[in-house]
């Protein structure tokens, strides 16, 4: 049976590909998108949240939520790496869908799904705070939260020294559901900036030449702040597939809390592997992932996506 899944999501460069393999794999029953501010701000991460609903042509509902951090007024979006519209400057027809209420819609199709379903959060998590606070009984059937964020001691930060970008944003919110005690799974940057993916790990992708490939190709090889020769980091992409097949990342069970109020650590996630805490283990992080197989699920999945669209 596939797996119920809601993506919240900033979309963002990394959250379009993490996106397209979910709508690419059987594995997921993609029942809904939420979009939330972060990498650029709500009035772009909505309206790019259901342009690729379009083009991707998913029959599911889409939601506007969080347009700001719980408290924090002095973060800022990621438009050195996105661009001032997400997507690096890529435009995808203005879509006419409606918009829902985001924490309601989610907290909908939580309650609606026959089965568990997993939210796969890979922007700030200001909606899950939301959900938490608003509809906690509900927050509490979510069989998994997966996140994109934070990271271990070898690799913390890449906004400040010590935090990583979706929990610094909003590590208010972090904090919450952390605090929460339901399944989690972290994939922080210790993990996702080694899942480096270029046009060369997609041949198929880019050979079918359709309009998740055009869109792909624009974002990972024409436009990209700080490209390597072996690619960008999927950051994304990492947690959606760790969703989809949890065995293609290796993890470890631990206790970890989010720093939110220290001025220089702040969004910093504290991952207690030596127990000195004492308290129990509330998370899996991730710990590596098996590069060969990630690129090979990116490559094949969402080239026969594309095959797909381009004949409908």
């Amino acid at each position: 049976m596939p797996r119920p899944i809601i993506i919240d999501t900033d979309p963002g460069i990394d959250d379009a590909l993490a996106i397209m393999l979910a709508a690419a794999s059987p594995e997921i029953d993609l029942l809904g998108i939420v979009a939330v501010a972060g990498n650029v701000g709500l009035e772009k991460t909505a309206p790019n949240a259901a342009a690729l609903a379009d083009l991707l042509r998913l029959d599911i509902p889409v939601g506007r939520g969080a347009a700001g951090p719980l408290w924090r007024r002095d973060t800022k979006p990621a438009w050195d790496v996105h661009g001032e519209d997400g997507f690096g400057g890529y435009t995808l027809p203005a879509s006419t869908r409606v918009l829902e209420p985001g924490v309601p819609l989610m907290a909908r199709l939580i309650e609606q799904s026959a089965d568990p379903v997993t939210v796969v959060a890979i922007g700030p998590l200001t909606n899950i705070a939301g959900l938490i606070t608003h509809y906690p009984e509900t927050a509490r059937k979510v069989e998994r939260f997966v996140i994109m964020g934070g990271g271990t001691l070898d690799r913390l930060g890449n906004t400040t020294p010590a935090a990583e970008f979706n929990i610094y944003y909003d590590p208010d919110s972090a904090a919450k559901l952390f605090d929460f005690g339901v399944p989690i799974t972290m994939v922080g940057l210790n993990v996702t900036e080694r899942a480096l993916v270029g046009l060369q790990h997609l041949p198929d992708l880019v050979a079918s030449g359709g309009p998740a490939a055009k869109m792909v190709e624009h974002m990972m090889g024409n436009y990209h702040s700080e490209p390597t020769e072996d690619g960008m980091a999927q950051h994304d992409s990492v947690a959606l597939a760790a969703a989809l097949d949890p065995s293609i990342i290796e993890t470890g069970h631990y206790f970890v809390d989010v720093e939110n109020v220290g001025r220089l650590t702040s969004g910093m996630t504290v991952v207690d592997f030596a127990g000195h805490s004492g308290e129990q283990p509330n998370c899996d992080v991730a710990l590596s992932v098996d590069l060969p197989r990630f690129r090979a699920l990116l490559n094949t999945r969402v080239a026969q996506l594309d095959a797909r669209l381009k004949e409908s």
